[in-house]
């Protein structure tokens, strides 16, 4: 089983590969039916203007802590029953994001290799050559 980070907006390449989704957010997108991990997902207080950056590290991390490493990732592996998955938030790649706070813990906590989805390149098209060259 193959754990990646990615966005909703990339649900169709993801599903695509073979990848489940499996989401982290507070508020799950309207088209997305698929399952949610409420508990690493930040609280309404840390999406609040009212929450600076710092702030809402030290909160996130104190959210990972109290639930676990092992714990998060035996959750992720009851859902993923063997399958791919990617755990979804609403941020592109290069934007800040929960989800890549929780890759980060779980590959410092547990040694894993949790990176970013890319999807695969699609193969080039082939060429007609000419019987006459």
């Amino acid at each position: 089983m193959e754990i990646y980070t990615s966005y909703f907006g990339n649900l169709k390449a993801l599903h695509k590969a073979g990848v489940m989704p499996i989401g982290i957010a507070r508020w799950k997108p309207r088209f997305y039916e698929g399952v949610n991990m409420f508990s690493v997902a930040p609280t309404r207080y840390m999406l609040s203007d009212e929450c600076e950056h710092e702030e809402y590290l030290e909160l996130y991390e104190e959210i990972l802590r109290k639930r676990g490493a092992q714990s998060i990732l035996g959750e992720i592996c009851t859902i993923a029953q063997g399958r791919n998955v990617a755990l979804l938030c609403y941020e592109k790649p290069g934007d800040f994001c929960h989800r890549h706070l929780l890759a980060d813990f779980l590959n410092k906590e547990l040694g894993l290799n949790i990176r970013e989805f890319k999807a695969p390149a699609p193969a080039p098209k082939p060429t007609q050559t000419s019987l006459f060259d």
